[in-house]
């Protein structure tokens, strides 16, 4: 399965944050070059946020809903 990435993020934190929401909903999803982007932060950029391309609208739809970016600010480290 090729995954595909379904939305970005300031950093690591805020990732993992819509990754574990999108595991609640049995969507697995996985964190782009975690290590890296933990080292390096901000001097990498954005950090993706990858799933499986079959679940993509879904994952889509579920931030969509559940997350918007007034919630993710008040986590952002």
């Amino acid at each position: 399965m090729a995954l595909t990435v379904v939305e970005t993020y300031a950093d690591t934190m805020q990732a993992h944050i819509a990754k574990g929401l999108l595991e609640s909903h049995g969507i697995e999803a996985t964190i782009f070059h975690e290590g890296f982007h933990n080292t390096y932060g901000a001097a990498v950029g954005e950090v993706p946020l990858m799933v499986d391309e079959e679940n993509l609208i879904r994952a889509k739809e579920i931030l969509g809903s559940e997350l918007d970016n007034d919630s993710m600010e008040t986590f952002s480290a």
